[in-house]
């Protein structure tokens, strides 16, 4: 969740979007609005809270964030309260949540009945209530709360989070750069400058419901390595340091990731990239077998795709007039 105004109000492209680009073109134009439509999944509900609880503070929560003491319904009921309250001021709101639910057996009667005995109308009321903020129940906040509290008392991540006598924290950072010609922006949750050394530390915080053990596998699926690279070439050729009150003779250290589980917080872990990591999501390359593209291939497509308005097929298929080829090479 991204509050930070001069961030949003740029219509520079970022690296989340030129991710989607990566994937399928019509992936970047949906993106390009979020979906209220679609009930946000627990993962980054939670993700997010903690993100704006460490990196602003506890009004900023409680401005984008109502805690109820209602429970979403389970299965189809839990849907079924949803589509009725992005529904609630049409005529047919009932019929509109009952058939996207999915309800096979039981009828609308029902569902009506089972809506008020499982705990739905609660539940609804509190969306209604909650109008323009996201809804959590009191257990998940105490997660939040918990990861919270470990990320700043950890002996590890601490000074990364609160700073101390030598760590200078600057935290939701705007980038405002160009590459190849093209605006680009970014949003650092923490850059983090030793006063000593004038080492500059950027960082981004991440909770997960994977283990910290297994996170590599989330970093290589999200294509972090991206992030890592766009945001620290950003840093680098920009005046971030300058409008920071450090002009000269400062070091940009290895992008890090602060990353603990929401489940079990107590043992999170710092992930530092290299440079080969950086190369990759910069430039692109071949891991075991996989050919990656970077954010520099993701630009030359957004800017192809800009340039000719097509956003049906990759831009590939375009060139190749729909036609593509099956070799041993590409296996």
């Amino acid at each position: 969740m991204i509050l930070n105004e001069e961030y949003l109000s740029s219509d520079a492209v970022s690296q989340s979007r030129l991710k989607k680009l990566l994937i399928h073109p019509q992936m970047f134009l949906n993106a390009q609005n979020d979906n209220e439509l679609e009930e946000p999944k627990e993962t980054t509900v939670i993700g997010d809270a903690v993100d704006i609880i460490l990196t602003q503070n506890e009004d900023e929560f409680y401005n984008n964030f109502y805690v109820t003491d209602s429970k979403r319904p389970t299965g189809q009921m839990g849907d079924f309260v949803w589509h009725l309250y992005i529904n609630k001021d049409k005529m047919d709101a009932e019929q509109i949540a009952y058939e996207a639910a999915g309800f096979k057996r039981d009828s609308l009667y029902v569902v009506r009945e089972r809506f008020e005995k499982e705990g739905g109308r609660y539940y609804y009321e509190s969306l209604v209530e909650s109008e323009g903020k996201t809804t959590i129940t009191s257990e998940q906040k105490a997660k939040i709360d918990n990861i919270v509290d470990s990320l700043r008392n950890n002996e590890w991540t601490s000074k990364w989070i609160n700073g101390d006598e030598d760590i200078e924290i600057h935290k939701q950072v705007p980038l405002d750069f160009e590459y190849m010609g093209q605006k680009c922006k970014g949003l650092v949750d923490i850059i983090a400058i030793d006063k000593k050394t004038n080492k500059v530390y950027p960082i981004d915080i991440k909770t997960s419901s994977v283990s910290t053990n297994a996170w590599m596998t989330v970093f290589w699926k999200f294509r972090y390595d991206i992030q890592a690279a766009f945001y620290s070439y950003g840093i680098e050729n920009s005046d971030v340091l300058e409008r920071l009150g450090h002009k000269k003779k400062t070091r940009i250290m290895d992008f890090r990731f602060i990353v603990a589980n929401q489940s079990f917080p107590k043992t999170p872990l710092i992930f530092q990239t290299t440079a080969d990591v950086k190369y990759l999501g910069t430039m692109g390359g071949k891991v075991e077998g996989k050919q990656y593209e970077g954010f520099h291939q993701a630009i030359e497509r957004y800017k192809w795709h800009m340039e000719n308005d097509l956003w049906d097929y990759p831009m590939e298929d375009y060139i190749n007039s729909g036609v593509r080829t099956i070799s041993l090479k590409s296996v």
